[in-house]
């Protein structure tokens, strides 16, 4: 598939009850929107921070039911049914079914590529990391994700870290003086 021009922003792992709800503010601020790949478990947990991220017009995707460390080595049946709960979830919530799906870590293989088929779910790596999950300072943060954006059509944020709240404002303010066109995941992929 190619790609429009544009830059999305995406978060992995969340939701989260405490910075996904204050990404979404700086979001709804700065009239940005987002993709949200979110762990099954954690949306049952917090299921009005997921309906609140659809209201405001982002787009939620599938991020496997329990994010397992081991999800790499799971067979297509189990593999499947893990991504299928999750989707089964965020239909139940949010009543739409999610269109993609982000691998935990990265990791891909033929299974997936199986179960993927089985329930119709595109797969959306990164092409860009702000490393938001081990980098805590912001301005190394924001310095790191501007010097990544000229390569950059897919930016991977986690919506689950302090430093990336810190961090998103500048970050999209500089997107707009660099005339950097932030959109929606499904309008930079046709």
């Amino acid at each position: 598939k190619g790609f429009n021009d544009g830059l999305a922003l995406t978060f992995d792992d969340g939701p989260d009850l405490e910075t996904t709800p204050k990404i979404l503010e700086i979001l709804r601020t700065k009239n940005v929107k987002a993709t949200f790949f979110v762990i099954g478990k954690k949306a049952e947990q917090f299921p009005e921070v997921l309906k609140t991220i659809d209201k405001e017009g982002h787009l939620i995707a599938n991020h496997s039911y329990q994010h397992s460390y081991f999800i790499g080595t799971f067979g297509t049946k189990k593999l499947t049914e893990d991504i299928e709960k999750c989707s089964a979830i965020i239909e139940k919530i949010i009543g739409k079914k999610p269109l993609f799906f982000r691998p935990p870590f990265g990791v891909t293989n033929p299974r997936y590529l199986r179960a993927l088929k089985k329930l119709n779910l595109a797969s959306i790596g990164w092409s860009g990391r702000s490393f938001d999950t081990v980098n805590k300072s912001k301005n190394l943060l924001v310095k790191r994700v501007k010097k990544s954006l000229n390569t950059t059509e897919i930016l991977l944020f986690h919506d689950t870290q302090k430093v990336t709240v810190e961090a998103l404002p500048e970050i999209i303010e500089y997107c707009k003086e660099k005339g950097i066109k932030i959109v929606p995941l499904q309008e930079l992929i046709s």
